[in-house]
């Protein structure tokens, strides 16, 4: 009888380790979409009331809002208010006020940021004006566990400095930042749970230089990276890069952001600079987003761009157009939205017009639809329509 020769286990483990690194691409990928939604029946809960709650999203993101859909309609009846920092002391700044009264009244108002900061006060309400850094605030000053609030037409003007930076818990309404170097507004959040919420406010013409060129990375109008964030009605308009930009947290840790917008807007980003892909709203490394009823347009790169393993959006009722002429050099970011470099993005009864394409999906990125779009672009990505 001839005796079978078995290979030794050292030849055993080094085969097993091969074959698994030739398929640990492919692994990453199935856990990654194993508990991600196939069809519209995953989606769609039972109808209550004529109202359809739609359950795409409830595992995975931190940043969460009840999304309903009634006819072909979706809404939230989540109150972003709630999110107001809670404390009793409240503290006014104005233009035109002095860093020795005490800001308890209208009346009193101090004229710093810095000054209100330096009080115990959690609130600071900033009374009509312009406040420009250099006299009514330093560039880069840190917001955290501070609600920041505009009374009337508020207006923070970075003077073309780096802009405030949120390095914890804030809540701001109705105020407008513009002009900074880089960004109109930095969020660099360590604690993922911190959360950060932002209501009627604008992110609008910050800057872009010669060396900003081609490092698009974390660059925006509001640029965010960590933490967890709620937008409600903000714009991020004419910004020499992306509007909303959305990164990991700049310890290079796993701290993605995790993001809500609902009924915002961003529009002619990135006209002034030769960067194939300015967007109006774009997630990168692993960023959750949400995205509900918002409008995107003239982007010189595409509207919603999502890019990179373990980035997810769901986008529900939202409208995007006219994406710039790219050249046909750069046709695949010419597109309404686009998903690559392995991100997950599904549509839900979004629009798209104007553009050279309706979607973009390459470099691995995985599509998911509910309606067939004309104008697309699939090129080793994955589309797949919604049955």
């Amino acid at each position: 009888m001839n005796k079978r020769i078995l290979p030794p286990p050292i030849v055993l483990l080094s085969a097993l380790a091969i074959l698994l690194a030739c398929f640990h691409e492919s692994l990453i990928e199935w856990w990654c979409l194993r508990d991600l939604p196939k069809s519209l029946n995953q989606i769609y809960g039972e109808t209550t009331q004529n109202k359809i709650p739609v359950y795409c999203f409830e595992d995975g993101f931190r940043a969460q809002i009840p999304i309903f859909k009634s006819s072909s309609s979706f809404y939230t009846s989540y109150d972003f208010n709630e999110n107001y920092l809670k404390g009793l002391d409240t503290v006014y700044v104005s233009v035109n006020g002095k860093d020795e009264n005490s800001g308890s009244s209208r009346a009193e108002a101090k004229r710093t940021i810095e000054s209100a900061l330096h009080t115990r006060a959690r609130t600071i309400i900033m009374t009509n004006g312009v406040y420009r850094a250099g006299e009514n605030f330093c560039s880069d000053v840190s917001l955290v566990n501070v609600n920041l609030i505009g009374e009337g037409d508020v207006v923070v003007d970075n003077v073309h400095c780096p802009p405030m930076v949120i390095k914890g818990n804030v809540f701001i309404r109705n105020i407008e930042f513009i002009n900074g170097s880089r960004g109109s507004l930095r969020a660099y959040i360590d604690n993922p749970n911190d959360v950060c919420t932002y209501i009627n406010c604008k992110f609008n013409k910050s800057l872009v230089d010669n060396e900003d060129i081609g490092k698009a990375q974390s660059l925006g109008g509001l640029r965010i990276q960590g933490g967890t964030h709620y937008l409600y009605k903000c714009e991020a308009s004419y910004n020499g890069l992306d509007g909303f930009s959305y990164h990991s947290a700049p310890d290079g840790s796993t701290n993605s952001p995790h993001v809500v917008e609902v009924e915002c807007k961003a529009f002619h980003n990135g006209e002034k600079n030769a960067y194939e892909s300015n967007n109006a709203s774009t997630a990168h490394d692993g960023t959750h987003v949400i995205r509900l009823n918002c409008e995107y347009g003239y982007s010189h790169g595409g509207n919603v761009a999502d890019v990179h393993k373990n980035t997810i959006s769901f986008n529900l009722g939202c409208t995007s157009y006219s994406v710039w002429d790219l050249g046909t050099e750069n046709r695949s970011f010419q597109s309404n939205y686009f998903c690559a470099s392995g991100a997950v993005m599904y549509l839900l009864g979004c629009k798209s017009y104007g553009s050279y394409y309706d979607l973009s999906c390459w470099g691995k990125g995985v599509l998911f639809t509910d309606r067939n779009y004309k104008n697309n672009y699939v090129k080793d990505g994955t589309f797949t329509l919604l049955r």
